[in-house]
C-alpha cells in the first residue's frame, strides 16, 4: 500500500512538472558576450613602404571603406609632405581643418615647360603679325643652325650627368643644371624655328587665330598649376579625436595621423552560432561601461553571415550602435555586453540554461 502511494505521489509530481512545462509560459532570455568598442568611423593617413601616402576613411558600422585615396610620388621627383604642426597641440580635429601640405617638383617642372611653350607661341604670334624681310629670313635660318649645334653639344653632356647622378658621383644640383640647360636649348631651337616659319610664310589670319587659341590654352593650364601649387593641402574629411597611438595595419606601413569620429560608438561582439535563431536587427544590447557601475544600451545594426572560430567554438559577429556619445568609452576598450533576446518557452529556456552550464 505504501509503495502504491509513493508511486501515485511520484506520478502526480511528474504530471505536475510536465504540465508546468507544457503551459504557454515564456521567460526572458539574454545572451552574454564580450565586445570591442570602436568609433563610428575613423580616418587614417599612412606612409607605405614605397614612400607613397594612403588616406583611408573606414565606416565601422559596416566594416567597409567609404573613402580611399593614394598620393603617388614619381621616382626621381623631390616630394615633400608636411603635417600641420598645430595638430600636436590639439586633441580634436574639425572637418575641413588643414592637416598637411604636399609639394612635388614635378608641378614646378611642368610649369616651367608650359611657360617656355607660351613664350614660343607669343613670339610666333608677333612674327605672324609683323612680317619679315628677306635679310631677316636668312638671319633666322642661321639662328636655327646655331641652336641645333648648341643642342647637339648639350645632349651628351646631359646624358653623362644623368649617369653620374645615378651613380652618386655628382650632386643633384649639378644634374638639374645640366638638364635645365638642355631644356632651355630645346626651347631656343623651337623659338628659332617658329621665327623662321613666321618669316617665310607671312601673316595669315587663320594662322594667327590658331596661335592665339594655343596661347589661351597654355595660359589656362599655367593658371591651373599655379592654383594647385598654392592650394595643395590635405583637408580632414571628418571631425573627431586625434589618436596619439595607432598601430599600423602592416609592418610595412607607418601611421602618420589617425582621427576617430566619436560622435557615436559601435561595439563588435562574437556570438556562438547556436544563438543565431535568437538574434535579429534592432535588438537591444545592454553594455557595462568599464570602471563604473553605469550601463548603456545599443541596437544591433549588422549580423555577419559567415562563421569563424573564436576560442575553439563556431561563432559569428554582430555589431551594435551606441548613439550616446557622453560616455567614458575609448576606442579599443573591451566591454561586457548582454543581448536582450525575445522571450522563449519555459522548456526551451531550461534546455538553453543546461547547455550553457555544460559548456562552462
Amino acid at each position: 500500500m505504501t509503495n502504491t502511494k509513493k508511486l501515485l505521489t511520484a506520478s502526480s509530481l511528474l504530471a505536475l512538472v510536465l504540465g508546468i512545462f507544457t503551459l504557454p509560459i515564456n521567460l526572458p532570455y539574454s545572451i552574454p558576450t564580450t565586445g570591442l568598442v570602436m568609433p563610428v568611423s575613423e580616418w587614417t593617413i599612412s606612409r607605405i613602404q614605397n614612400g607613397n601616402l594612403v588616406s583611408i576613411l573606414k565606416d565601422n558600422r559596416t566594416g567597409r571603406l567609404s573613402q580611399y585615396s593614394s598620393s603617388v610620388f614619381q621616382r626621381g621627383n623631390q616630394s615633400n609632405f608636411q603635417l600641420n604642426t598645430a595638430l600636436y597641440h590639439h586633441v580634436y580635429l574639425h572637418k575641413g581643418d588643414t592637416v598637411a601640405t604636399m609639394y612635388s617638383n614635378q608641378d614646378e617642372e611642368e610649369l616651367t615647360r608650359l611657360q617656355g611653350e607660351l613664350s614660343v607661341q607669343k613670339a610666333q604670334l608677333a612674327w605672324y603679325r609683323s612680317g619679315q624681310k628677306a635679310a631677316d629670313v636668312e638671319i633666322n635660318n642661321r639662328r636655327i643652325d646655331i641652336a641645333q649645334q648648341e643642342l647637339a653639344a648639350q645632349r651628351p653632356v646631359a646624358a653623362r650627368s644623368q649617369a653620374l647622378f645615378q651613380d652618386s658621383l655628382i650632386s643633384r644640383q649639378d644634374y638639374e643644371n645640366a638638364v635645365n640647360k638642355l631644356r632651355v636649348l630645346e626651347l631656343n631651337l623651337k623659338m628659332a624655328e617658329a621665327n623662321f616659319k613666321s618669316a617665310t610664310t607671312g601673316d595669315k589670319p587663320e594662322r594667327v587665330q590658331v596661335v592665339i587659341t594655343q596661347i589661351q590654352s597654355l595660359q589656362r593650364q599655367i593658371q591651373q598649376i599655379q592654383h594647385n601649387l598654392n592650394d595643395l593641402t590635405l583637408i580632414a574629411p571628418v571631425s573627431g579625436t586625434i589618436l596619439l597611438k595607432q598601430a599600423a595595419a602592416t609592418p610595412m606601413e607607418e601611421v602618420l595621423l589617425s582621427v576617430a569620429d566619436n560622435s557615436s560608438f559601435v561595439v563588435v561582439m562574437p556570438v556562438e552560432y547556436a544563438e543565431k535563431p535568437f538574434l535579429q536587427p534592432r535588438q537591444t544590447v545592454k553594455i557595462a561601461v568599464p570602471g563604473t557601475t553605469q550601463l548603456t544600451f545599443g541596437k544591433i545594426i549588422t549580423i555577419d553571415n559567415t562563421v569563424q572560430l573564436v576560442d575553439g567554438r563556431q561563432a559569428f559577429f554582430i555589431t551594435a550602435l551606441i548613439e550616446q556619445n557622453d560616455l567614458p568609452l575609448l576606442p579599443g576598450m573591451l566591454v561586457r555586453a548582454t543581448v536582450e533576446s525575445p522571450p522563449i518557452a519555459l522548456l526551451e529556456h531550461l534546455g538553453r540554461t543546461v547547455d550553457l552550464f555544460r559548456k562552462y
